[in-house]
């Protein structure tokens, strides 16, 4: 992958990653609830921080700020943007043995509707970039 269709990647996924996670966010906020009862946005973010139920959502986060910092880095280089493109394809890459996204996260799939929508746009992207790897490489 050369680094423009790295730059181009990044920049194509950043809002739908966005939308999948607020999505899956929103499922686990009314899962919570209807569990524990209703709570407010900074009670919830608390829980979110600090509550290990939530920690298989940590990778995604992550992703989504290191794709955040990469495009905005005017010092980033071609390899940390290819980098941060292939991680992220990795991220929804089965096989993993030490993976705590995915085991949580297919199943949601099934069981939810807006995020199985969010998912289309994510996954499309995913194998656009599996089929044209790169401009030149």
């Amino acid at each position: 992958m050369n680094d423009e269709r790295a730059i181009q990647f990044l920049t194509e996924i950043r809002k739908p990653l966005l939308v999948l996670h607020k999505t899956i966010l929103d499922h686990e906020r009314a899962a919570y609830e209807k569990e524990f009862g209703a709570i407010t946005p900074a009670a919830f973010l608390q829980v979110l921080i600090n509550g290990s139920g939530f920690r298989w959502i940590t990778p995604l986060s992550t992703m989504i700020a290191n794709v955040d910092e990469i495009l905005d880095d005017d010092e980033a280089s071609a390899a940390d943007r290819t980098g941060a493109a292939l991680a992220v394809a990795a991220l929804f890459t089965p096989g993993d043995p030490n993976a705590i996204f995915l085991p949580r996260y297919l199943p949601l799939l099934q069981q939810n509707p807006d995020i199985l929508h969010a998912h289309g746009r994510v996954a499309q992207l995913l194998r656009e970039l599996e089929e044209r790897p790169g401009l030149n490489g």
